[in-house]
């Protein structure tokens, strides 16, 4: 299955919906200090159910600010002059995965959600420092005009 994306206002993609009910998850390990550590989640029943779980990681870790302000996220951006949120809240970006666990008693397969949760600041600056404040060197900038092709 192809990933919808929600058209607004003159045909723009629009973001993600907001959802917060892995907002928790976020906390627990931020307070914990499992940051930039490798985590799975409990078996899930089913892989849509897995899927599910990685989406609410995923849109809570994109709208989510320890400032605890709604839309601190949608205001501030992460690279100068803002340098993210005013109140020193920290965002988090996430990168997660549905992956198969076999039950060793069973031998039935299990789907569960391996995840890391990362600070947006340092991970925006571990890339300047490693390619540079120029923008058009990274390998990745949502923001950079593209070539037409002919």
């Amino acid at each position: 299955m192809g990933r919808v994306i929600a058209l607004g206002p003159g045909g723009k993609a629009q973001a993600p919906v907001r959802d917060d009910r892995a907002r928790p998850v976020i906390e627990a390990v931020r307070s914990l200090g499992l940051l930039d550590q490798l985590l799975i989640s409990p078996v899930c029943k089913t892989e849509s159910e897995a899927g599910d779980l990685r989406l609410a990681l995923y849109r809570s870790a994109r709208y989510y600010c320890a400032c605890g302000a709604m839309y601190c996220t949608r205001k501030h951006k992460n690279t100068p002059p803002d340098n993210g949120c005013p109140d020193n809240g920290q965002r988090i970006s996430c990168r997660a995965d549905v992956v198969t666990v076999t039950d060793p008693t069973t031998g039935r397969k299990r789907w569960a959600v391996q995840f890391t949760l990362m600070d947006k600041r340092e991970a925006m600056r571990a890339v300047i420092a490693k390619y540079g404040p120029d923008p058009n060197r990274w390998p990745y900038f949502a923001k950079r005009k593209q070539l037409k092709e002919r």
